[in-house]
């Protein structure tokens, strides 16, 4: 954006790269056209390596987790009350932008099947900012949890690494649980999956997506939220199981 691109330039690098934009091309020594083909973030951002002589070949994000943060995820699990070698679903309903949460109501019948019917236990994410939309969450659920908090992302890592399974919205915990090999479900609305959503069904993970109208909007909020509302807890349910 203009501010990095300023914040750059002031560097007083010999050596600057960064977007072939209108207004910001001239802050660079090394502008870097795209060539408007479709890519994920990641590639997207691959390509600024081309000034420095590089190929990137296609690389997959990870996380390496030490041996003592896996222990400790471990014991944290175990003194919260979830069994270890149960099936264990992480569930992530926040969002920093409220029109890319997937409504609590939907979560939580969404968490009533698994546990009802697939003897899975649930390890809700809490995020920042989105306390309240978990405790409706779990006052909707018919079985007990516990008061979940929220963990410093290497720790919450360990615990999704932990995990068989992330149910997640368009969000930034989201991108952990394949970081560390956790087969993950994304449920996207206004986002732009292509961009934010590069993990693929060979691999374990789903994408959960119904094209409306006005899909790709990227609202923040939004007072019909069609995109959401198009898609089911079946639908959801179905992915999981599917991965389960």
């Amino acid at each position: 954006n203009p501010r990095s691109a300023l914040l750059t330039f002031f560097s007083g690098a010999k050596m600057r790269i960064g977007g072939d934009f209108r207004g910001r091309r001239r802050l660079y020594t090394h502008p870097v056209q795209d060539d408007r083909h479709p890519k994920s973030a990641v590639d997207f951002h691959l390509q600024y390596l081309a000034p420095l002589g590089i190929e990137a070949d296609p690389v997959d994000p990870y996380i390496v987790l030490t041996e003592a943060e896996e222990t400790w995820a471990h014991d944290y699990l175990k003194m919260r009350g979830y069994i270890a070698g149960n099936r264990l679903i992480a569930i992530q309903a926040g969002a920093s932008w409220p029109a890319k949460r997937w409504f609590p109501e939907r979560f939580a019948e969404l968490a009533n099947r698994l546990v009802d019917q697939n003897n899975a236990q649930v390890f809700f994410v809490l995020s920042p900012g989105n306390e309240e939309v978990v405790d409706t969450i779990r006052k909707r659920c018919t079985f007990e949890s516990e008061d979940p908090e929220v963990l410093p992302l290497r720790r919450l890592a360990a615990v999704l690494k932990q995990s068989d399974l992330m149910v997640s919205n368009d969000s930034g915990p989201m991108h952990l649980a394949p970081a560390v090999g956790t087969k993950t479900v994304g449920i996207f609305g206004p986002g732009e999956p292509e961009i934010w959503f590069p993990y693929r069904s060979g691999q374990g993970h789903r994408l959960v997506h119904r094209v409306v109208d006005c899909s790709r909007c990227r609202r923040d909020f939004c007072d019909r939220m069609d995109c959401m509302e198009a898609i089911s807890v079946d639908e959801v349910y179905e992915s999981v199981v599917s991965l389960l």
